[in-house]
């Protein structure tokens, strides 16, 4: 999994550092030349999403999302798995429904063969990170449940 979490790294770093040269240049541009690159908001906004689940499926992994740990840190060790599972299947549930719809919103782009409206790229490239990262954050957030459960069998606390 090491692999993994490097590649999906270098990928964000990778992102990030597209989206500042382009909104640099694009500013630049502005203020220079008195015109602005079409394409940048759209290609930004699109590569931001990609960001958006990919880091948030780093962070499953790695249990960094905000949570509520008030009444979970009473329970006793047998109950905090209970609720581990049930909070596991609850966000499975949900990046289910999103991977579900995602899906269904690539296909519906890729059968009307939609494209982008400053690149004229293929609409379900960029649509395609919906379905993606709910897949890597389904995928991470059981990484992190796993790693939380030996965790608590081992008799450590709780993230």
């Amino acid at each position: 999994m090491g692999i993994l979490v490097k590649l999906e790294e270098w990928i964000l770093i990778t992102l990030m550092a597209v989206i500042c040269v382009l909104t640099f240049g694009n500013v630049i541009s502005r203020h220079l030349f008195h015109t602005s690159f079409s394409f940048t908001e759209e290609l930004t906004t699109n590569l931001f999403a990609f960001i958006i689940f990919i880091g948030a499926a780093l962070l499953a992994r790695e249990n960094g999302h905000l949570g509520f740990s008030l009444l979970t840190d009473y329970l006793s060790d047998k109950y905090k798995i209970v609720v581990l599972i049930l909070v596991g299947c609850l966000t499975t549930f949900f990046f289910l429904v999103i991977l579900w719809y995602g899906m269904g919103m690539v296909m519906q782009q890729f059968t009307y063969n939609q494209r982008t409206p400053a690149m004229g790229l293929p609409e379900w490239i960029m649509g395609f990170s919906v379905p993606l990262g709910a897949f890597l954050c389904i995928f991470r957030f059981w990484e992190g449940y796993l790693i939380e459960w030996k965790r608590i069998k081992a008799g450590g606390e709780l993230r």
